[in-house]
């Protein structure tokens, strides 16, 4: 019987670790570069792993008086690996140098550890680069 309570705390404070530890998040920043066409106005960063329900992190690289290919804005949006929109209607306007944190519903509607994404959109010829994160501070 006590060989049976000593298995069963032993378990109970391994699953509060493991819980512990998923709290923290996916913070680390991943670089992306996406390309725009007039003819092919979608694409999306690399898929990650979200562990918590906090905002999606982004932050484009460039200024907004700079003379380069990188086009001034896209509309972006939280969405799953395979492009499942989890943003529940909050789309931004996303520029050169700016800073977004995106409303996403991906944890409550699947489960911690789903593979996400940031889609994008703009009908210009050009890029935008920049850095993200499934989960935000």
């Amino acid at each position: 019987m006590k060989r049976l309570v000593l298995i069963i705390t032993c378990f109970i404070l391994l699953l509060t670790c493991q819980s512990v530890a998923n709290a923290k998040g996916n913070t680390t920043d991943t670089y992306w570069h996406n390309e725009f066409r007039m003819w092919s106005p979608y694409d999306h960063t690399p898929a990650r792993s979200k562990l918590n329900t906090s905002a999606y992190y982004n932050k484009n690289f460039g200024w907004v008086g700079e003379n380069s290919r990188r086009v001034r804005g896209m509309t972006i949006w939280a969405a799953l690996y395979d492009g499942r929109d989890v943003s529940n209607g909050h789309y931004y306007w996303a520029t050169r140098g700016s800073v977004t944190k995106l409303y996403n519903l991906a944890v409550e509607r699947y489960a911690p550890g789903v593979a996400v994404r940031i889609d994008a959109k703009t009908y210009a010829n050009g890029y935008l680069d920049g850095v993200w994160s499934p989960d935000s501070y």
